[in-house]
């Protein structure tokens, strides 16, 4: 018994230290999330995020319209205005369909993106009523202008009744009767007045003015296509769109629509209602209308204005490159857009070993770029890998290495002069250069691969970066520019130059410019005034060679950051050390070609089969207090 109490003691001992390390793999990020979203809650736009998507969405009685964006992305800055136009154009629709929003970019929410496989933004679904928790929503193509989208939903609508949903919504598909004689029969007996608007097929008037006064309870309205020729017919209607109107024991009469628009068909409803004695203004949900072509307003005038914030210390000034900046734009490349993908498989995969194999080889990352390298020998040896495996390889990874960065989750050159401006973007153009410059610096006689930086920012770009319209762009810019055939590691960091000079030339005035921080073409007389000739065109060998100097890892300013290279020399080597003791360095493999991810596993089965043998120990000595007893009786021993 003494025995088996030292082998229960050892192994609940043993079960609390590898639980104490499986909590600790999983623990939250330390850092904050980078974004702040487009929205607040002015507009008419409702704010969805992961602790109220499901509950709000799934199973309600009203469609959704989700808009899944990312903050930081261009073109969801520029379409922020138009949603916001578009929630409020048809906010007297509430009670039937929402329009929504929800940020890919803060970190909370990438459960929900991911499970509803959301590869790009904006993106727009729609829920239909009671949806299901699997549903992943109908997927509706993004439009330019507020009419486009509005006429895209009423599609929607009039297709989820055609199915037999929203039976409690106001009728919008098409009256099929031949006879305005039966109207009334099946009429509430609220309703005084019925109208019926004669419409083009391919209109949407009709369905737009239904739903703009469906809380009207007084009146009714039907939508007749063109198609209906008997009934056409029968009331003379030659000219679409018309209106006829019926009274409760009235004589029909036909009402002239004076401009044929969703506004002008109302005004003439409204018109005569009010000459009927009906205030039509104040049981209205909508006595006017949002104009179509109001949506160009900045997403910037509804953000509190705010100077950007420095750390402490040394003002910031001058063309420095920012080691804060470079471990920021890993750290979101990283835990959010990779970890974004439902599953990463085939070309996706392969652009991300090629990315995780060029951060490993060139990313200023200390120790000895240890973290990097783990999460790349993880990931070599698969063929797929889900978004949620990676993020849980990448969080733990930096658990085990802790402190993995030299500062805080914050911006210091590519910090906008306000919430929304720069940032990420700014930060992945900087990594980018920093990696063809130093690739081209470590490789002055390696010539065989002199596209792999540039080849590998494609691959990203293509696969992983979350603007859309952004990485089109860059896909095309490409094409057009020839990357492919770059033939020398030189000539690429001269390429990305000048591709990074094409995007800020048409981006130039958009609304996604910082005011205070305007696309110029780089680098400037002042920051380098020998780099363009006297006419003012560009001396490429002065060019390249201030992009070697600015984008050089002896170039990089530690301004912010906790870990200067300067003073962190002995912190290293003992860290170095502690990780080699605990076989991460060199090939980070343990045991037999074993990797991190493996013991995982391995910890997993190494605690089921202790609990069993703890419960067999305490089986077998249960067992062994039942000793067979010997019994006297007076009969003779027993």
């Amino acid at each position: 018994m003494e025995h088996f109490g030292i082998c229960l003691l050892l192994k609940l001992y043993l079960i609390g230290i590898i639980t104490v390390n499986c909590n600790a793999a999983v623990a939250k990020e330390p850092y904050q999330n980078l974004a702040q979203g487009l929205y607040n809650a002015s507009d008419s736009v409702i704010i969805l995020n992961v602790t109220n998507f499901k509950q709000s969405v799934y199973g309600d009685t009203k469609g959704w319209l989700v808009e899944f964006y990312n903050s930081w992305c261009g073109f969801c800055f520029r379409f922020a205005p138009l949603w916001k136009t578009f929630a409020s154009d048809i906010y007297a629709w509430k009670d039937i369909v929402v329009v929504a929003a929800i940020d890919c970019a803060d970190d909370d929410n990438n459960p929900i993106c991911r499970d509803h496989e959301i590869m790009q933004y904006p993106m727009l679904v729609y829920f239909s009523i009671n949806a299901h928790p699997s549903s992943l929503g109908l997927l509706m193509e993004k439009r330019d202008s507020v009419n486009e989208l509005r006429h895209s939903l009423i599609k929607v609508l009039e297709n989820e009744q055609q199915e037999g949903r929203g039976t409690s919504w106001p009728n919008i598909t098409p009256y099929r009767n031949y006879e305005a004689t039966n109207i009334w029969k099946a009429v509430p007996n609220t309703v005084k007045y019925f109208f019926l608007l004669f419409e083009k097929t391919d209109s949407h008037l009709g369905a737009e003015v239904i739903l703009d006064t469906h809380k009207i309870t007084t009146l009714q309205i039907r939508r007749v296509t063109s198609d209906n020729e008997l009934l056409c017919e029968t009331n003379k209607i030659t000219n679409f769109p018309s209106l006829i109107v019926f009274g409760r024991n009235e004589t029909q009469k036909s009402l002239k629509i004076r401009v044929p628009t969703r506004d002008g068909a109302y005004n003439a409803i409204r018109g005569y209602m009010i000459s009927k004695g009906e205030k039509i203004d104040e049981q209205s949900p909508k006595s006017h209308f949002v104009e179509a072509g109001d949506h160009k307003s900045s997403t910037g005038s509804s953000k509190p204005s705010q100077e950007a914030e420095r750390p402490e210390g040394t003002a910031v000034s001058g063309d420095y490159l920012y080691q804060l900046d470079l471990e920021n734009t890993l750290r979101y490349s990283m835990t959010h857009e990779i970890s974004l993908h439902k599953v990463i498989k085939d070309k996706k995969m392969d652009a991300l070993k090629k990315y995780l194999n060029v951060l490993a080889e060139y990313f200023p990352l200390r120790p000895n770029n240890i973290f990097l390298e783990t999460i790349r020998d993880v990931v070599k040896r698969r063929d797929n890998i889900s978004g949620e495996e990676f993020i849980q390889i990448v969080k733990s990874t930096e658990e085990e290495m802790s402190p993995v960065y030299s500062g805080p989750s914050q911006w210091v050159g590519c910090k906008g002069s306000e919430e929304g401006y720069r940032g990420y973007p700014c930060g992945l153009w900087t990594m980018f250069h920093m990696l063809t410059v130093n690739y081209a610096l470590e490789n002055k006689n390696a010539e065989q691969e002199p596209r792999k930086i540039l080849e590998t920012m494609y691959g990203y770009v293509q696969h992983f970066f979350g603007c859309a319209d952004c990485a089109q762009h860059f896909i095309q810019m490409a094409a057009k520019n020839k990357l492919f055939d770059v033939s020398s590691a030189n000539d690429s960091i001269l390429w990305l130059w000048s591709a990074h000079n094409e995007v800020n030339r048409r981006l130039s005035g958009d609304s996604t410019e910082d005011p205070k921080h305007k696309k110029v073409q780089y680098p400037t007389a002042e920051h380098c005034p020998s780099c363009r000739h006297g006419n003012g065109t560009w001396y490429e060998e002065n060019i390249s060679q201030y992009l070697k100097t600015k984008y050089s890892y002896k170039s990089i300013n530690y301004y912010g950051s906790n870990d200067k290279r300067k003073d962190n020399g002995n912190k290293m080597k003992i860290r170095q050390e502690r990780l080699v003791s605990n076989k991460y360095a060199s090939s980070k493999k343990i045991g037999w070609d074993f990797t991190i991810f493996d013991i995982s596993i391995c910890v997993v089965l190494y605690v089921t089969s202790a609990v069993i043998l703890i419960l067999v120990c305490i089986k077998f000595a249960v067992k062994r207090t039942y000793r067979k007893r010997t019994y006297v009786s007076l009969l003779g021993k027993v």
